[in-house]
């Protein structure tokens, strides 16, 4: 009794210190928001989630390699539809001589090496698919321009394209957001007013959640870079996990003000509240907190944000709206309306009649849920997403995939300088059927017959007629080379038969001309710049200081059994030749998301389920009733999971890491709310029927404004966002939280009672009186 007074003064001190220094403490978020203000532009946003793959990983590590070492230039796939062959050919043309476009693959049956097989590849069903090349990476200038002019040619026909060069995934989710927050803005100003008693309330949590967001937001700054999912959900769920703090400091503001004066009652009211909301907060902490265990750096990343948003949410709610209620006390007063929520006892009475109709349907409806929540057939190819709202480049992609076959890109790298290895190794993988065409400097042609390749060794016949230079002007260059060189045994022996690789020669020659060594006429220095242009855009993307690249396309899904099979078999094919592999692409990419995702699945379950357990087990002084909370929660979450499997659609991996545990963190909540009634009132209550049934009653304002609000964002930003991830993430945590609140506000009653014998004999006081009883006995 005196640990509970003593605490019970310490939060009247407190927060009587809050109301009283609240001039303070406005002047403190005006600054806080001003910082804010000029560190938002300065937040660093990461589109791509390969870079939140951890270290050790292939993807990863070949990644950073190629990014460091290679140039990968520009590349765009384009259907046009409804044109005859003759007009594509033509186009074909016309896109070549943009500036900027280094070369337009088509089908040419005018081609030497025209072979009718092919042609089907290219051209089908009246629609013609062109792969462009573009000269320099899709970032810069140059490409960006030539794909304006690809726009502007294509204009007047009827066009799809697939291509990453000018697209800003950044900039359309941030239009998208923009509609989805007014959209939200306004859901949450009918909810606040269905559940409000007095409308100056309203503009209070509006002030309160726009404070808090843009100071989360600011703050992201110390990040330095946050991903582009949580920058671009993390308002939004801030929001909605984060609303009940408000609502329960203002209703607890408004009894305590039916009899005190505002400064009074917002101080006892603060009082209360600082306990109460700090208690609840800990299930929607706890997480987030799971989140960051991911081995899947997103989850460090969607959770120290959606931390950090609380937190600051919490601060918001105890320094700031204080001063809010007492500044705008007289028009709060003079706004007061009659309460619109309704009763809904009638709800209660019929759930307490069907509870032993209720619970078994529900042990049953969990069991088959949990069962089929592992059969969920999950995607880890951020581009095989179904989502209702499709941007460009998912449209495009889904009609050229209608039509033709596409392939996705893959590389090998190995450690450079052994080309005959690299030969090897690119004719195998060109013998496997599933893979359509392999490139690197171990093949690249240099001859029109094909007889040649870039990496050959020639003596200075061969190489004057692959270069149709004349003859004594290449056994003069051998000559110098091999001076150069100081590789004298040259002269001992016919010149004809020294041989040099091309792609020396060719780096040999070119520096010589540069530096005024040997002159040539207009006519072979220009052949000679070409030459070098060709194999210095090769060697780019193939060779680096310490690795080199083997490119090739595989036929078929990027994701899969299948797929990741045969990616293992080129893996093991690179390693007969090379200690050091690594294959990188979309499929390596999505087999180590799989990887990861097995083991941040269990992490996430567990660490969940164990802090949200514990935190329980801490409010309730009870063993028993943490379980049916848990039961009730996780349940809302097999089902939810299970759709997937039962609608025989696909569920995106990082959905269910981050809804599971945004769902299991923050609408125990809402079982928290009844639960808490329900112990309350059964103390003076004698029938548990009655209390149950006012429990529900009284928690229902609470839990329909913030499940309304939550479950609406979710909803909102599932349909209304191109972006296939955060549309998924919507989607399915719009569904997992009307799911949870449905299950809360009809199974967990029903638990409640028939469970209330376990709730007693599992309290913790109990079990301490018992021990102690036998003690004083002995």
């Amino acid at each position: 009794m005196s640990e509970r007074k003593t605490s019970e003064n310490f939060m009247m001190k407190l927060a009587a210190f809050i109301v009283n220094k609240r001039k303070a403490f406005i002047v403190l978020f005006v600054l806080a928001c001003i910082y804010s203000v000029i560190s938002i532009p300065k937040v660093g946003v990461v589109n791509d989630l390969t870079e939140y793959l951890p270290e050790s990983t292939e993807t990863r590590q070949g990644l950073d390699i190629m990014d460091r070492e290679f140039t990968t230039f520009g590349s765009a796939k384009i259907l046009v539809s409804n044109i005859t062959y003759e007009k594509a050919l033509s186009l074909a043309g016309e896109l070549e001589e943009i500036k900027g476009i280094s070369a337009v693959s088509f089908y040419d049956e005018e081609d030497e090496n025209y072979d009718s097989g092919d042609r089907a590849d290219y051209y089908k069903d009246a629609s013609a698919l062109y792969t462009l090349t573009f000269d320099q990476e899709e970032d810069t200038d140059l490409s960006q321009e030539a794909m304006a002019k690809v726009r502007e040619t294509l204009e007047g026909y009827s066009s799809y394209i697939y291509t990453t060069v000018d697209k800003d995934d950044a900039a359309s989710l941030k239009a998208d957001m923009r509609v989805i927050v007014v959209i939200v803005v306004l859901i949450i100003l009918v909810v606040l007013l269905f559940t409000s008693k007095t409308y100056m309330e309203i503009v209070i949590f509006l002030a309160v959640f726009g404070v808090a967001a843009l100071l989360n937001m600011g703050t992201n700054y110390w990040f330095g870079e946050i991903s582009f999912v949580t920058n671009a959900v993390g308002a939004v769920l801030q929001l909605a996990l984060a609303i009940d703090y408000a609502i329960i400091l203002f209703h607890r503001f408004m009894e305590e003000h039916e009899d005190k004066d505002t400064i009074e009652a917002i101080t006892v009211a603060l009082s209360k509240a600082i306990p109460e909301i700090s208690s609840s907060s800990l299930t929607t902490v706890s997480g987030m907190v799971a989140l960051m265990f991911m081995q899947f750096g997103i989850g460090m990343d969607l959770g120290s944000v959606l931390t950090k948003a609380i937190i600051i949410s919490l601060l918001t709610v105890f320094l700031l709206m204080p001063a809010l209620i007492v500044m705008f006390s007289s028009a709060i007063d003079r706004t007061v309306h009659k309460n619109f929520v309704p009763s809904i006892n009638f709800w209660g009475k019929i759930v307490v009649k069907l509870r032993y109709i209720g619970v078994p349907l529900f042990l049953i409806i969990v069991v088959a849920a949990s069962i089929y929540a592992g059969k969920c057939p999950y995607i880890y190819d951020i581009n095989s997403i179904e989502s209702s709202k499709k941007n460009e480049f998912m449209a495009s992609k889904e009609r050229i995939e209608e039509t033709f076959q596409v392939t996705n890109t893959m590389a090998i790298v190995v450690p450079r300088g052994d080309y005959e290895k690299e030969g090897k190794i690119l004719k195998r993988l060109e013998a496997m059927d599933e893979v359509d065409t392999a490139l690197g400097l171990a093949n690249v042609e240099v001859s029109d017959d094909g007889k040649y390749i870039l990496v050959d060794k020639l003596g200075p016949r061969d190489f004057s007629q692959v270069s149709e230079v004349d003859l004594d002007v290449v056994r003069m260059l051998y000559r110098f080379y091999a001076i150069t060189k100081e590789q004298y045994s040259a002269f001992m022996k016919n010149l004809d038969d020294y041989k040099v690789s091309i792609i020396d020669m060719v780096d040999f020659i070119y520096e010589q001309k540069e530096k005024g060594g040997l002159e040539f006429d207009d006519e072979l220095s220009e052949e000679i710049d070409d030459l070098y242009d060709a194999m210095c855009d090769a060697r780019e993307q193939l060779e680096g200081e310490e690795y080199d690249r083997l490119v090739f396309n595989l036929k078929g899904a990027v994701e899969g059994e299948e797929t990741f099979r045969t990616v293992d078999r080129i893996r093991d094919i690179a390693l007969e030749y090379y200690d050091e592999v690594y294959v990188v692409g979309d499929a390596t990419s999505n087999y180590d998301l799989s990887s990861s995702f097995e083991r941040d699945n269990v992490i996430i379950s567990v660490l969940t389920a164990l802090f949200v357990g514990i935190i329980l087990l801490f409010t309730f002084q009870s063993a028993g009733l943490p379980l049916l909370l848990v039961l009730t929660i996780q349940g809302s979450i097999w089902i939810n999971f299970s759709m997937p499997y039962l609608t025989q659609s696909t569920m995106y991996f990082l959905s269910y890491l981050v809804v599971s545990s945004i769902q299991m963190g923050a609408t125990i909540d809402y079982a928290i709310v009844i639960t808490s009634r329900y112990l309350d009132l059964r103390k003076t209550m004698e029938d548990r029927k009655t209390a149950v049934t006012q429990a529900l009653n009284q928690s229902f304002p609470t839990i329909i404004t913030s499940g309304t609000i939550l479950t609406s964002a979710g909803f909102v930003i599932g349909y209304l966002t191109n972006n296939a991830v955060i549309a998924s993430l919507g989607k399915v945590l719009g569904r997992g939280t009307l799911i949870s609140i449905i299950l809360v506000m009809t199974v967990l009653p029903q638990l409640l009672l028939l469970g209330d014998k376990l709730i007693d004999k599992t309290e913790l006081t109990r079990a301490a009186h018992a021990v102690l009883n036998e003690e004083v006995k002995l």
